[in-house]
């Protein structure tokens, strides 16, 4: 009796999954590039994850997702070398420059500009203190954006072609409790953001 239930539970989420899905994709398939294009300027990891996952669901319009989760996350990152430009001509930028530790980040991003930039991609909490520096220091904004760009590509094709992999393992399980998956990833990457912000104020 509780197999039953059980099975009939499941049969039930797949059905209403499946109709979601459909609706987000005959419908409102604009709003949903809409939102991955936004998605990355809140939180890129878990924009892309998101976005993958959405992918495996959605298999019929995985190129398509691909493409605007790429270019929301480019964009999402282009302006942030303005900050750091800016950030020079103020006073405490001035003094900030002065710093011994600064000084030997200043010697790795003008030196090895290309390299920094696209392995800080893989590392979350180094990427945008280096994405200002890159305009702080001086770093031409062509061979900035260039470096971005391609760090995007690697990153979102490691990252999608990692989740179908799996779903070409898991099959049928993936594509159902994928959401619950990408939600998980989603909070834990929140709750360890909010510890390192406040342990980097302690």
């Amino acid at each position: 009796m509780h197999m039953s239930q059980k099975s009939d539970t499941i049969a039930h989420f797949k059905v209403k999954n499946g109709v979601f899905m459909e609706f987000i994709g005959e419908s409102n398939m604009y709003l949903l590039y809409i939102g991955l294009f936004l998605a990355p300027f809140v939180q890129e990891d878990s924009a892309v994850i998101g976005a993958a996952s959405l992918s495996i669901s959605r298999s019929d319009h995985w190129i398509s997702i691909f493409a605007v989760i790429l270019i929301g996350l480019i964009a999402s990152d282009s302006w942030k070398y303005w900050l750091g430009w800016a950030g020079k001509h103020h006073k405490w930028a001035k003094k900030y420059t002065q710093n011994e530790r600064v000084q030997k980040l200043k010697h790795v991003i003008i030196n090895n500009s290309v390299k920094t930039l696209i392995a800080v991609r893989f590392l979350p909490l180094a990427r945008i203190p280096t994405y200002l520096a890159t305009g702080f220091f001086g770093v031409p904004y062509l061979k900035y954006w260039l470096s971005i760009a391609v760090s995007a590509l690697i990153y979102v094709t490691v990252i999608f072609c990692a989740f179908h992999v799996l779903g070409e393992i898991m099959g049928e399980k993936l594509k159902t409790y994928m959401p619950f998956f990408a939600v998980g990833i989603l909070i834990a990457t929140l709750i360890g953001y909010f510890i390192y912000r406040k342990t980097k104020k302690l």
